[in-house]
């Protein structure tokens, strides 16, 4: 089973630090294959070099959605995802 998740940040990399952070600690099982998908939403801070320094601790692609709203960053996930399901979180969510 492959899995992605998919976070969509605007402008809030601190917090997008702390998640991934978070995520690094993950147990995931054998049998899951999965990715995560970082839609950075025309951010104007540092969230791109935020999400592209975690690149050799997460299976992550940083994607980058041009149009502005949540729902466009949503729906850039949803075409770019790989996985067959998408679990969606949050950039200040502290996954456990």
């Amino acid at each position: 089973m492959k899995l992605t998740v998919a976070i969509c940040s605007w402008n809030r990399s601190h917090l997008l630090r702390l998640t991934l952070e978070q995520m690094t600690k993950l147990r995931i099982p054998q049998d899951v294959e999965w990715e995560l998908l970082v839609v950075d939403n025309n951010s104007t801070d540092d969230t791109q070099e935020v999400a592209q320094s975690f690149t050799t601790r997460l299976p992550i692609r940083v994607l980058f959605e041009p149009s502005p709203g949540k729902s466009h960053a949503l729906n850039h996930a949803t075409n770019k995802a790989m996985g067959d399901y998408i679990l969606w979180t949050d950039d200040d969510v502290l996954v456990d």
